[in-house]
């Protein structure tokens, strides 16, 4: 039984445990390596990407109890599409999604 409780929780996202109590916060994500892959063969290297994505992560941190659960659940899973895993991404999508006010 405890196998599968703890096999469970490292498989349940922290945003979708907030109900019961566990802290919330947004996902985390490899910077180095995105911005690795993403800025392999460009232009404006891996520093500016780093820089954008910590921006991000930084004001997510501060702004993510802010957004509802199914707003949260829907740009997660939007950020991540690829593999790429993008906190510019995900803040966008947040943002957007409370402008119009989708729950």
């Amino acid at each position: 039984m405890r196998t599968f409780i703890f096999a469970l929780a490292a498989i349940v996202p922290a945003f979708a445990i907030d109900r019961a109590g566990a802290v919330d916060e947004p996902p985390a994500f490899d910077i180095a390596r995105n911005c690795n892959e993403e800025t392999s063969g460009s232009i404006t290297g891996p520093k500016s990407c780093t820089k954008d994505e910590t921006d991000a992560k930084n004001q997510l941190t501060k702004s993510w109890s802010s957004y509802s659960a199914s707003q949260k659940k829907e740009c997660v899973g939007e950020s991540s599409i690829g593999g790429e895993k993008s906190y510019v991404e995900l803040l966008t999508c947040l943002e957007m999604a409370k402008e119009v006010g989708r729950q």
